[in-house]
């Protein structure tokens, strides 16, 4: 958080207040997302462990596994760059 030291004006002090509010909120969103992510990535390989090649579904969970942990890659990069 920024505090207000009289090299800047207010209203630039209000203004960097509010992008690092916001900042703060996406990054909470999207970490949120993240964990999700990683539990159904559990899940999945628990599924696969479990179930293993017999289950019917076993190639859908391993390429639905490799696109959510793109996805959750891109995310992590994204929130990085916050």
């Amino acid at each position: 958080m920024i505090d207000y030291d009289n090299t800047k004006s207010f209203i630039e002090y209000e203004l960097e207040k509010a992008i690092d509010e916001r900042k703060e909120t996406a990054i909470a969103t999207h970490m949120s997302q993240i964990s999700v992510m990683d539990r159904l990535l559990i899940a999945i390989d628990e599924y696969t462990k479990t179930f293993g090649e017999e289950s019917n579904v076993y190639k859908e969970c391993i390429v639905l596994y490799a696109k959510i942990k793109g996805n959750k890659k891109h995310l992590q990069e994204w929130v990085d760059k916050i």
